[in-house]
């Protein structure tokens, strides 16, 4: 389900603000004009929701059809049980899944995140994506996120520059790793993506958003015209 202006919102990146834990945190974000809220439900994340807690979320929210349900290694049937629970309809696959699991959740709009750590790890993201098209269901978005040996995601590090030169064509590209408000108008102009995301570039603590750095993300990507 694309978003309005796809493959550009309103001329400049969309924006996804990861690890939401807190209902009227997500309100904000979401009045601040981010356009995506991320949900997690990785155990091990300090930013990981109960179905309790996400509901909650998403009952206060004025717009829950802007969640994305994030889930890393969990089998297809899980996924898609937490999913129709809470109404989600977008999926973010954040671990190590295999191609097949796409198919198994086709009836969601799907988002594959790679970890990119060299050249290789985006040799293997081709050959992942490749062979998700053979099989007749290729995601609708690709995240790329830095890689790190302690955690799937939200670590702040940033994706060395040297990978991204290598980077295949992704119509809807969705950028995460390291970004702030401080450097991602740098880094969109010079990556064009579909979408940025980012989680801990705009938090006071793991899972707590500064709503004043949420502001400034939308402020660096979307200026108010002089």
């Amino acid at each position: 389900m694309p978003l309005a202006a796809d493959p550009l919102f309103r001329g400049s990146p969309g924006i996804k603000v990861c690890g939401l834990t807190d209902p009227a945190e997500a309100v904000a974000c979401l009045a601040a004009g981010v356009d995506w809220i991320g949900l997690n439900f990785h155990p091990p994340s300090p930013r990981s929701l109960t179905i309790d807690r996400a509901g909650a979320i998403l009952s206060a929210c004025p717009r829950p059809d802007a969640a994305v349900g994030l889930f890393v290694d969990r089998p297809p049937a899980e996924v898609v049980a937490t999913c129709r629970t809470l109404g989600l309809s977008r999926v973010q696959l954040h671990g190590d899944e295999p191609p097949e699991d796409l198919s198994a959740l086709g009836e969601f709009f799907l988002i594959r995140a790679f970890r990119l750590r060299d050249a290789s790890a985006v040799r293997a993201m081709s050959a992942h994506l490749e062979r998700a098209s053979r099989l007749g269901r290729a995601p609708d978005a690709v995240l790329i996120d830095a890689w790190s040996p302690s955690a799937f995601g939200g670590t702040g590090a940033t994706i060395t520059a040297s990978i991204l030169v290598d980077l295949p064509p992704i119509a809807r590209l969705m950028l995460a790793g390291g970004l702030t408000p401080e450097n991602v108008a740098a880094r969109a102009l010079a990556i064009r993506p579909w979408m940025v995301d980012l989680a801990s570039g705009v938090e006071s603590a793991p899972g707590r958003k500064d709503l004043d750095k949420v502001q400034s993300l939308v402020r660096a990507l979307r200026p108010v015209p002089a």
